[in-house]
């Protein structure tokens, strides 16, 4: 028991340097290349949106309409966790919980979008209430 004490104690810091590392690596301009919701292609209705990264916080900015709140993801999962909660604009108080995959300049996020569940795949399908949404980060 006191070994599993000691080794959670040990991991713990090192996950939270890990999610700070990779806040910091996420921190910038993000363009939709790809969307997805409930099995369908929608990328069109999705190409103006802009999103911004700078630490835990976020902005969305699509046409005039803007949206803005607070990251916080988890990287020592199997499926790296994000939750995004807005605290302005259209999605103020509710929270998307996110699973994520980055790699070089992609940033993928499968988004539950019934604010009550995690995706446990980075899929959708018909009626599962999911999207996913393709970043490319601007150079």
């Amino acid at each position: 028991m006191i070994r599993v004490m000691i080794c959670l104690l040990v991991l713990t810091p090192v996950a939270l340097a890990d999610n700070k590392s990779e806040l910091k690596s996420l921190s910038g301009k993000w363009l939709v290349t790809d969307v997805e919701i409930d099995g369908k292609k929608v990328t069109e209705s999705f190409k103006n949106l802009e999103l911004n990264l700078d630490g835990s916080q976020y902005a969305v900015k699509m046409g005039t309409q803007t949206d803005q709140g607070t990251i916080s993801i988890d990287t020592s999962k199997k499926l790296k966790t994000m939750d995004i909660t807005g605290t302005e604009g259209p999605n103020r108080g509710k929270t998307y919980l996110c699973i994520y995959e980055f790699k070089d300049d992609t940033l993928t996020i499968c988004y539950s979008l019934d604010f009550k569940t995690r995706p446990p795949e980075m899929k959708t399908q018909e009626k599962s209430n999911r999207m996913i949404i393709v970043y490319k980060k601007k150079k």
